[in-house]
């Protein structure tokens, strides 16, 4: 039996972690040695935070931004907790992004921040069913 590659929505979080340090990787094969052990570690955590977004975003989309909370008697408003960690891991996307460029020659920049940015707003199976 030939073995089929699962789509990209049914892989574990593991596995696409695994396969977005692979494709992100590649923008960054042609930097020296010395840079890659740094780079490494930031592809890594741009990675999961990739990943972590798109399961945010998830979450924020199956409910309401400002959801309806009870606390004992009292019933109040409240932002949608996966919005707030989106907030805060949006950020951490944005500067990993801006330290993996930074290690990239400049003349490379502009090329690796539009496939970084494409990479994350469009990931790996996007739109496919």
């Amino acid at each position: 039996m030939a073995n089929q590659k699962k789509s990209y929505e049914s892989l574990s979080s593991d596995e696409k972690i695994a396969e977005n340090k692979k494709k992100i990787r590649k923008l960054f094969r042609e930097i020296p040695k010395e840079k890659m052990q740094f780079a490494e570690g930031l592809i890594y955590q741009f990675a999961v935070t990739t990943v972590t977004l798109e399961r945010l975003i998830e979450e924020i989309n199956k409910g309401d931004v400002i959801e309806n909370f009870k606390q004992g008697a009292q019933e109040l408003r409240r932002e949608n907790p996966a919005l707030k960690s989106y907030n805060v891991t949006i950020k951490s996307f944005t500067t990993l992004s801006k330290s993996l460029l930074d290690l990239l020659p400049e003349k490379t920049q502009k090329q690796a921040g539009e496939e970084l940015m494409n990479f994350a707003t469009k990931p790996p199976g996007a739109g496919k069913k």
